[in-house]
């Protein structure tokens, strides 16, 4: 209950200087819906693999967006965490730093 509750306080202060900071808008959300990409290719359980994920996402959005952008017209910023991490699904669903699963029957 104690770590929730500190979770809850710092999201609450990360938003309240975000938003006072860029203003509060509905193009926010886009913020919120690429911390899903990150949490999927680092693993649901590993706060390390969120990072390591942060940063592959962040360094493969910019590359591709560079070198990959010219062929699809550019904007491929946008969407590309969401097909690295439904690539990534296909083959490691347990993320980088999750934990493995083993159903036996």
């Amino acid at each position: 209950m104690i770590v929730w509750s500190v979770s809850g306080l710092v999201a609450l202060v990360a938003g309240i200087i975000w938003g006072s900071k860029l203003g509060v808008q509905f193009s926010l959300q886009l913020v919120a819906l690429k911390a899903l990409p990150v949490v999927i290719l680092g693993g649901f359980t590993s706060i390390p693999g969120a990072i390591i994920g942060g940063l592959i996402i962040g360094l493969g959005e910019k590359l591709s967006e560079v070198y990959l952008g010219p062929y699809f017209g550019g904007g491929i910023e946008n969407w590309f965490a969401y097909v690295l991490a439904l690539v990534f699904l296909l083959f490691r669903p347990e993320g980088l730093f999750g934990e493995r699963h083993i159903d036996r029957v």
